[in-house]
């Protein structure tokens, strides 16, 4: 070492006058070098905050990229997808009861889901309501479980999808009954599902995107293809204000830390990637869970009995908070009556329009909390 700088300093005497001016021009290349960093880093910065990087995962909104907004001439009612015909607008849908229990993890389908609804149950653990357009095909979903009434009040929104459950609650059942609800139930129907070796009962109930056709097929007199209200949606990105409010990553927490979903945005994508307790939720088949749209409904409920059941309001108004491509829209959420389209209005009372495609809608009730951050 003392060799190489003995070489170092012959070097440069051959250059410079005296070891004087040796020290000068090194500091000098530090400086440059110092600065030129803070620069590359300062650069750096102000793209991610105003420009789009990982910073701030917002900017394709403000900066209104047309080209993140697919413009065609028909959309899917359900999710706002770009689809090739008129037919092709209002497909047969089914609704698919999904656990969330800790034993029921990695669940399977969920990736798949256009419309996802993730509500508190018994003890405020949550359940998912998966929402899927015929035509899409699913090896597995599941696992499937019972029915609880106020999700019947969502089902309605969506026409008269087949609604695949496994039991329900006494109130669940009868309201089914009474609605004349197309239900294919695990209990009586069983043979459009199957009961997995892998796991223990009750968490291991599926069924598939086959034997839900063959339902459609067998009890195709049952299944009358409604009209009703879809949601609105954006074609073009929103307009940047100075009141507008970024989230790049949105917690709500039902039951902490084992039912607490985190939804973190990504500019470079587009989209919101799920997180639960295990880490990053994933499928089954390993695919992670992502969505264009996260709605927090926040909603009212009382515990019926001492199993723990409750009953949500869901007809009415409430809190709303709506998240896309970063952005935060807060207002109030309105149904009107059991079979209505749920409505989300900003402070303005202007309708709040979703992004097209996959959509999941938290239920919060006053147990539950919701928070977001922005970087």
């Amino acid at each position: 070492m003392k060799k190489n700088k003995n070489n170092l300093k012959k070097l440069f005497a051959k250059y410079l006058p005296d070891e004087i001016s040796f020290i000068y021009i090194l500091a000098g290349i530090v400086f440059v070098v110092a600065i030129g960093l803070l620069v590359w880093w300062s650069g750096g910065y102000l793209k991610n905050k105003y420009f789009g990087g990982a910073g701030n995962r917002h900017a394709y909104s403000v900066l209104g990229d047309g080209e993140k907004y697919q413009d065609c001439e028909f959309r899917r009612l359900l999710d706002g997808g770009c689809v090739e015909s008129v037919d092709d607008i209002n497909p047969k849908l089914i609704a698919v009861m999904i656990e969330n229990h800790t034993e029921a993890r990695p669940q399977s389908g969920l990736v798949d889901a256009s419309i996802v609804y993730e509500v508190p149950v018994e003890a405020n653990y949550t359940r998912f309501l998966a929402i899927y357009p015929e035509g899409i095909e699913i090896e597995k979903a599941g696992p499937v479980r019972s029915a609880r009434p106020y999700f019947l009040d969502w089902v309605f929104e969506y026409g008269d999808p087949m609604y695949m459950h496994v039991g329900g609650s006494p109130d669940a059942l009868r309201l089914i009954k009474q609605y004349d609800i197309f239900d294919i139930n695990e209990m009586t129907r069983g043979w459009y599902f199957w009961r997995s070796a892998d796991r223990y009962a009750p968490h291991n109930v599926y069924t598939s995107s086959e034997l839900w056709n063959k339902a459609l097929e067998n009890y195709e007199d049952n299944y009358l293809i409604q009209e009703y209200e879809g949601f609105s949606f954006v074609t073009s990105a929103p307009e940047y204000v100075s009141t507008t409010t970024y989230a790049d990553e949105v917690t709500i927490s039902f039951l902490p830390p084992v039912y607490e979903a985190r939804w973190e945005f990504s500019s470079s994508t587009d989209k919101y990637t799920r997180f639960q307790m295990e880490g990053t939720h994933r499928d089954l088949d390993g695919r992670k869970i992502k969505a264009d749209t996260i709605i927090v409904q926040h909603v009212e409920s009382e515990i019926l009995d001492n199993i723990g059941r409750i009953a949500i309001d869901t007809i009415g108004e409430g809190d709303v908070e709506v998240f896309y491509d970063g952005l935060v829209f807060i207002g109030t959420w309105k149904k009107e009556d059991r079979t209505s389209r749920t409505k989300f209005y900003n402070e303005n009372g202007e309708e709040i329009k979703l992004k097209p495609g996959k959509i999941w809608i938290e239920v919060v009730n006053g147990r539950g909390d919701v928070s977001w951050i922005s970087s």
